[in-house]
């Protein structure tokens, strides 16, 4: 049976983006807030000039309006009192087309912002020196609430240097109005940030503790959907319910004192701008009784008094936005600031050029060879001796063994925590504690990731199947359809396609829920095979099929990984009947005739 191969058609080579993730600052949640706002320069000054000049505008309809009162007391003429309207409505017209061209930059610089703080948490979790060991729920959380509060900050930061322009030129009109009507505004201003400032901490501490418990229980909630079969089989939807309303509650009231603090920040800042403007149309007030200034003049201090409310508002509102965007920076920060699991090598090769690299990881498939990964190389033979040397394991013992390029070794583990330690020492998702294990006489530390995990392919026990199809699953390595045909077949995996309702085509779900056990270890089986890889790691890739099936997939297996090397990590008979030789741990080897 042919498996169709779901792999898309080849694209030309574009360079290569720069990571995110590599040029993100780590030093502080500042420095990473600012960061993210780098790149959209241009909408950030284009959204701050339009949005100045839509509240300069606002704040010419006033004065405006008292000039064309003051000029028709005055006059009376019909003609001068047109030309003030005419004025006048120039301004609505420009006011109105600033703020709509300026909404638009201020919305794309919100969101390339939260695009970038994605993609560098993204590419901060998918390096391959790996460490980050947060559970997907929280991170989702950082991906999703954190990423939005700090492009909510960067979609109010021009509208805030709008408001902030906007005082300056209401403090000016005021200024050539009465020098004390200035005066008032400018102190009102500094009275508004300055006690802000002094309640900013606590809202900062709420905030961060808001998003903790969220991503908590979220994380809680995913774990929950994953398991639903299981937490049904064993009655356990009642404790599990309750553990998740638990986690609720907690997220709830962190919530409300997040937004309490926000609430009693803003506040303070309402209350003081209300004191202020109080305060300016009081002494306007007293200046026209007095006659030092006419009706269109105070018409204009009290248009003015009344619009620059919402500019200050803007400003105290600002404050707490940038207070809670400092709190989700610091948590993507922890993430990108997360020290590398394994180290690459000082020697590594260097990348390659923009015009040679490929437009995603896995567009250049076909089988590596010594000179693309540089290993076995120097003995001029195909990669595949492995070399255990005094290699410390959990169970207390040191493997101290050897897997023979191009045969079949099994390996049998007395404690189950060692066949797990070695499947990870392989794919080097973490290095050993001392010892050294070596590939073609060349230590794993030494070697770039990207070429030993080209080389060296590790299929876990626990298969993961990527979301969509089971074609696509079966070619998620490779372009050959050749290869994923007999990789298919020799895994059963297309006795899989033909009991599914869509064949290939059947989705899969998340982490391929939709199958069952057994489906997923041979689609996962069909997968690792179809790679060709030089070396080849198994873990106990059956456990869930029958005894009969295993026994033909081992075979199979057996003929398809001829002159190649496969290591098997299991105790299954039908395995170790099929190895040229089986090592068990701690023991010493010895060799089978299959």
């Amino acid at each position: 049976m042919t498996v169709p191969a779901a792999a898309p058609p080849r694209r030309p080579a574009v360079p290569a983006p720069r990571s995110a993730a590599a040029s993100a600052p780590a030093a502080s949640p500042g420095a990473l807030l600012w960061w993210s706002l780098g790149n959209r320069r241009r909408d950030l000054l284009l959204a701050s000039a339009l949005f100045s000049t839509h509240q300069l505008g606002e704040a010419l309809v006033p004065v405006l309006v008292g000039a064309t009162v003051g000029e028709a007391v005055r006059s009376a003429t019909p003609a001068s009192t047109v030309r003030w309207l005419g004025l006048l409505a120039l301004d609505f017209l420009l006011l109105s087309l600033s703020y709509r061209f300026g909404a638009r930059a201020s919305a794309r610089a919100r969101q390339h912002t939260e695009h970038r703080i994605r993609m560098a948490l993204a590419e901060r979790v998918l390096r391959p020196a790996g460490g980050v060991r947060l559970v997907p729920g929280d991170l989702l959380s950082r991906a999703s609430g954190d990423a939005e509060r700090v492009g909510a900050f960067a979609g109010a930061l021009a509208g805030t240097v709008a408001a902030v322009v906007v005082l300056l030129g209401s403090t000016v009109l005021l200024l050539r109005i009465s020098l004390g009507l200035g005066a008032l505004v400018v102190a009102g201003t500094a009275g508004v940030l300055l006690a802000q400032n002094r309640l900013s901490h606590v809202l900062r501490r709420t905030s961060g503790t808001e998003q903790d418990r969220q991503a908590r229980a979220t994380a809680l909630a995913e774990e929950i959907v994953r398991g639903l079969r299981v937490l049904k089989g064993i009655g356990a939807e009642r404790a599990v319910a309750a553990d998740y309303a638990r986690g609720s509650r907690e997220a709830v009231r962190a919530a409300r004192r997040a937004v309490s603090a926000e609430g009693a920040l803003v506040s303070v800042g309402v209350l003081l701008t209300g004191l202020c403007l109080t305060a300016v149309a009081a002494v306007g007030g007293g200046l026209a009784l007095d006659g030092r200034i006419g009706l269109g003049r105070l018409i204009a201090v009290l248009g003015l008094a009344q619009f620059v409310n919402g500019p200050m508002r803007v400003v105290g509102a600002a404050h707490a936005r940038y207070v809670r965007a400092l709190a989700s920076a610091a948590r993507v920060q922890e993430v990108l600031g997360t020290p590398p699991a394994v180290p690459e090598p000082a020697a590594a090769r260097p990348p390659l050029p923009p015009h040679e690299q490929p437009t995603d990881p896995v567009a250049d498939r076909r089988t590596p060879t010594p000179q693309d990964t540089g290993v076995g190389a120097a003995s001029g033979k195909a990669p595949g001796t492995l070399d255990f040397r005094e290699v410390p394991l959990p169970g207390g013992s040191r493997a101290e063994w050897s897997v023979p390029a191009g045969e079949m070794t099994g390996l049998v583990c007395a404690d189950p925590a060692d066949a797990d330690a070695i499947a990870l020492l392989l794919a080097r998702e973490e290095d050993p504690g001392g010892g050294r294990i070596l590939l073609d006489g060349t230590d794993l530390t030494a070697l770039r990731l990207t070429a030993l995990r080209t080389t060296v392919l590790v299929s876990h026990h626990e298969p993961v199947l990527l979301p969509g199809t089971v074609a696509d699953n079966l070619a998620a390595l490779t372009e050959d359809t050749t290869a994923v045909t007999e990789a298919a077949r020799a895994s059963f995996a297309d006795e899989v396609v033909r009991a599914l309702p869509h064949g290939a085509h059947t989705t899969v779900g998340d982490r391929g829920e939709t199958l069952s056990g057994g489906q997923r270890q041979r689609i996962a089986l069909g997968r690792a095979l179809a790679a060709r890889p030089p070396v080849l790691v198994l873990h106990d890739p059956t456990t869930a099929v029958d005894a009969a099936t295993e026994d033909a997939i081992a075979d199979r297996v057996r003929r398809i990984r001829e002159r190649r090397t496969t290591l098997v990590i299991t105790t299954s008979p039908a395995w170790l009947a099929r190895c040229d030789r089986v090592v068990h741990v701690p023991a010493t080897e010895r060799v089978v005739t299959p």
